[in-house]
């Protein structure tokens, strides 16, 4: 994440509150190509509109960046203050090198709420992959920007401890959750724009006995996934498990052995599961 602040100029001709909502539709224009984070802030000093974002990687200001809806309310942008917004650096070091999907041995979606920016990872290194990198439609970025708030209102649910906890979780962990059915689509719509295989990250907390956990099959279609060189202590892309054919990948429980719950996210054959 880079943080930036944009000045937008001056509103003097017009009240603050029709500033804020042309400045705010802009900026949601581009959280939702997957430019930056969701969270900023607008604010306005001796009538001179600025706002703070963090941008999820470089280039995320340049108008190639911008889907055709980011690019309409930037139109707009620039009609209301008569100029077009400045950004800035507000970090002494910025990354100088842009992540890329290409040559990625794999790619993967996670998106938990403790961690900010795009939910698309290299498989080979961990590199984050800012989605308006990526050659999806718009259409396609926009439901992914989705899927991942409603990913993190899940996790932030199931963090909390309360009475949903478990119905939460089992949308995290369950291949067959709407959430992963929604994410799984998403993977799909990735790897056919990019080429390179993607897939879906399974929460895994409830889990059994190290030996049984170890040797527990592919919940999609019940295979053997276990990947031999995996080190799940080093990188968090080192998966413990990892299937081809379902383009799933998950860890070991990290969680209190609990056979109650443990089930949730295994295979079945059951078609009615």
């Amino acid at each position: 994440m880079i943080f930036y602040r944009i000045l937008f100029g001056s509103y003097c001709k017009h009240n603050f509150d029709d500033a804020e909502e042309t400045v705010d539709n802009y900026l949601a224009a581009l959280a939702g190509n997957g430019q930056i984070n969701k969270d900023y802030t607008i604010v306005s000093w001796q009538k001179q509109v600025t706002a703070y974002i963090k941008a999820v990687g470089l280039e995320a200001d340049q108008l190639k960046s911008h889907s055709a809806y980011g690019k309409e309310r930037l139109k707009e942008v620039e009609n209301f203050f008569k100029r077009k917004p400045t950004w800035y650096y507000n970090e002494d070091f910025p990354p100088k090198q842009k992540a890329v999907w290409k040559n990625a041995s794999f790619l993967y979606l996670f998106t938990p709420s403790y961690l900010p920016g795009t939910p698309l990872y290299r498989g080979d290194n961990n590199d984050a992959i800012p989605l308006y990198r990526v050659p999806i439609t718009d259409s396609e970025r926009e439901s992914i920007y989705l899927w991942q708030q409603y990913y993190r209102d899940c996790d932030n649910i199931w963090t909390k401890n309360g009475k949903l906890e478990i119905n939460a979780y089992r949308m995290l962990a369950d291949p067959k959750s709407e959430l992963s059915r929604r994410g799984r689509e998403l993977c799909l719509a990735i790897e056919k724009a990019t080429k390179t295989p993607t897939y879906y990250y399974l929460m895994r907390f409830f889990g059994r006995k190290h030996k049984d956990e170890a040797q527990r099959k592919c919940p999609g279609c019940g295979n053997s996934w276990k990947v031999e060189h995996a080190h799940p202590q080093i990188r968090f892309c080192d998966f413990y498990f990892q299937c081809s054919h379902c383009r799933l990948v998950s860890h070991l429980a990290n969680g209190t052995v609990n056979s109650r719950y443990a089930k949730i996210g295994e295979y079945t054959n059951s078609e009615s599961d």
